[in-house]
């Protein structure tokens, strides 16, 4: 299927942007070039000099997703890492993100709202959201978006935006919301969730949603059970907003917490029993899972100047596993595996966004600094999971210039790191200093109203982590002389974006990147034995591919079809170990009525050469839904979603999870009450 794939991306490559000011393109209308919050100032897809996809609120009700790997599903250059399960999830972007390894999910920034999420455990996911709060995810490949959103961002950067006022309020009312109830098979889940929007004045909003989730087992093809997550879920999301004048104030709170029990440990790979010889299996046990996300906002936006657009951050997060023995003796964990595991980070963020825009050219410099102190702790001490202190500073500059038909965007983002061990930290007592200089530049070229060309250099570093420093696992001394990562992306490509193409009314929307990543002092474990250190740098590694997204809808159809193909070799031409499938995403819906919209998703994605020799054949998914809205006259504001994923019950394993197999057929109900 390989050779099928270059094809037809040489095929979609040759066959097929749109102007560059954000006023031009909304009054478009283009439903197929949607907004992209988190590429400096606000843009349409289009004229972003970067390879980004939008998943927006109609698309996620389309989706329907149990969990955040399913909203990603779909993202051409984004694979799953890990397992189906609610608790064993994290992601690969263009091969960065799954090494098996600790620190595995530095290479990719995930945000929620704004802030950095970050969670590294044996055995574990490293992303813990609740879908049924999202409104809209952007996720933004290759390191372009690191002057904004963190060093390190080798591969990419996840952006998920919970819920507003304005996505539950309609228009001439004060307030309003909806109630959901769900089910789905596999994994076995029943959800309950309510959401309300409350504007009593023009200046303040606030919206306050509690959703349940319960979560149960995670069933293969054959009907053989991967992982039990055996928990109920309930969630938190509070916000509020009060305008004062030139000024505002923003709060919110974002809250899970999982009570398991007699839950797998091991939620990436479940039990494993026999994996080694006489080998038990990983345990269950009770588990708490609690993912927090705090922050407070002061905003000054004068109206008398261009020049001030100003926004203070205060935030904290964390991330806590909490591991109990369960009540089954014959399944025990290790007792080096269990107690609490906390991510506690602090941080302060100012930036300013000045228009700086004059005769014949929009000028948009954006300047910021942040601080932020991180506790990772640990209450049973173990050499795989060291507790340190990480002190973060930084510094950043994002100009956007465009003039005529040119956009040029330049950054620089300068950060200092300390990591300080604790003192349970035996195996050593070094504090590691150092900082990081991350250039990148970008132009985008308008060639008409339809036709744009771009190109982007971005120079990264990624800092090691307290893993890397300091684990001892194995017997491996530290690492306190590894370099940071080092990454030169260099990025090519055209976008299109236009109607009237084949038919009157019709729009388009076409995107294809193409990009090289050299990696310099890759950080990798070296499972050597003290003196040898746990981690090493080595000399280099290339990653190269692309990715094609093409849309096009018409008397209400809606089309789509995407390829992503990596591939990546270290110094001595071996073949990286973190490498995705390469694959082709199709994806249709018709309108068939105001009332009802049916659709479907296929996945084809090529085989996999693993560095170990294994083969991680090629597989084909296909899922299928429906949505029925009824009319006024029956029930106001009720909508029902059907779905079934894998519907033909493939068996398979995605080449970035480290065991398998993927999860089968999955038949999912949702009803949702607008009010």
């Amino acid at each position: 299927m390989r050779g099928n794939l270059t094809a037809l991306a040489a095929l979609l490559g040759t066959t097929l942007m749109t102007t560059p000011l954000l006023a031009q393109e909304q009054a478009r209308g283009l439903m197929l070039d949607p907004i992209v919050l988190r590429a400096g100032t606000e843009k349409v897809a289009s004229s972003v000099p970067q390879s980004v996809t939008v998943v927006d609120q109609d698309q996620l009700d389309d989706l329907n997703p149990g969990t955040i790997g399913d909203v990603l599903a779909n993202v051409p250059g984004v694979q799953g890492v890990g397992s189906a399960g609610f608790f064993g999830q994290g992601f690969n972007i263009r091969g960065f993100g799954a090494t098996g390894s600790a620190a595995s999910e530095a290479g990719i920034v995930q945000i929620i709202d704004g802030e950095r999420k970050y969670y590294e455990s044996y055995r574990q996911g490293s992303l813990f959201v609740e879908p049924d709060f999202l409104k809209r995810v952007e996720v933004l490949r290759g390191p372009g978006s690191s002057t904004l959103y963190g060093a390190g961002a080798l591969g990419g950067v996840i952006a998920m935006e919970t819920i507003e006022a304005d996505d539950l309020i309609a228009q001439g009312r004060t307030n309003g919301g909806r109630v959901r109830l769900g089910y789905a098979s596999n994994p076995d889940t029943a959800l309950a969730s309510a959401v309300w929007g409350w504007r009593p004045t023009e200046g303040f909003e606030a919206v306050a949603g509690l959703a349940w989730r319960k979560l149960g087992e995670t069933e293969d093809a054959d009907g053989n059970t991967i992982v039990r997550s055996n928990s109920e879920t309930p969630n938190l999301l509070l916000k509020a907003r009060q305008q004062l004048g030139d000024h505002y104030v923003e709060a919110s709170y974002l809250h899970l917490e999982a009570d398991g029990r007699d839950q797998d440990f091991n939620q990436i790979d479940g039990p494993q029993v026999g994996l080694f010889p006489n080998f038990p299996g990983w345990g269950v046990g009770n588990i708490l899972t609690r993912d927090q996300t705090a922050r407070l906002v002061w905003g000054y936006n004068p109206a008398d100047t261009a020049l001030i657009d100003t926004r203070v951050t205060l935030s904290y997060t964390n991330t806590i596993k909490d591991v109990q023995q369960g009540s089954n003796p014959a399944e025990p964990i290790m007792p080096s595996l269990l107690g609490r595991r906390d991510y506690a980070l602090w941080k302060l963020n100012v930036r300013n966004v000045a228009d700086l825009s004059g005769a014949g050219h929009e000028h948009y410099l954006t300047i910021g600094a942040e601080t932020s102190r991180q506790d990772r702790s640990s209450t049973t001490i173990s050499s795989s999971h060291p507790e340190a202190f990480t002190r973060q500073n930084a510094i950043y500059a994002l100009s956007e210039v465009t003039l005529g038909a040119l956009t040029v965007n330049t950054g620089l983002r300068q950060t200092w790191q300390r990591t300080e061990p604790k003192d349970t930290v035996t195996i050593s007592d070094d504090r590691v200093s150092t900082n990081a200089a991350e250039p990148q530049i970008a132009a985008i070229y308008r060639l008409n109203d339809r036709w744009r060309v771009f190109g982007s250099a971005a120079d990264v570093r990624r800092i090691p982590t307290v893993d890397e420093l300091y684990d001892g696992f194995a017997g491996g001394a530290a690492s306190p002389d590894l370099r940071a990562e080092k990454g030169r992306n260099l990025e090519i490509g055209f976008s299109y974006s236009g109607g009237d193409l084949i038919a009157q009314g019709d729009e388009a929307a076409l995107r294809v990147t193409l990009f090289r990543n050299h990696i310099r002092d890759m950080i990798v474990r070296t499972n050597g034995r003290a003196p040898t250190p746990a981690y090493e740098n080595i000399d280099r590694a290339y990653l190269r591919g692309g990715e094609i997204e093409a849309s096009y809808a018409s008397a209400g159809w809606q089309l789509g079809a995407s390829v992503s193909v990596v591939e990546g070799e270290d110094q001595d031409g071996a073949t990286l170990d973190t490498l995705q499938n390469n694959r082709l995403m199709l994806q249709a819906s018709y309108q068939l009525s105001d009332n009802w919209k049916i659709g479907a998703r296929s996945t084809l994605a090529d085989g996999r050469e693993k560095a170990d020799g294994t083969h991680r054949s090629g597989y084909g998914v296909h899922d299928i839904y429906a949505t029925w809205t009824a009319p006024d006259s029956i029930a106001p504001g009720l909508q029902v979603n059907f779905g079934v994923d894998n519907v033909t019950n493939r068996d398979y394993t995605p080449a970035t999870w480290l065991t398998g197999p993927a999860a089968g057929r999955n038949v999912k109900l949702t009803l949702t009450r607008a009010f």
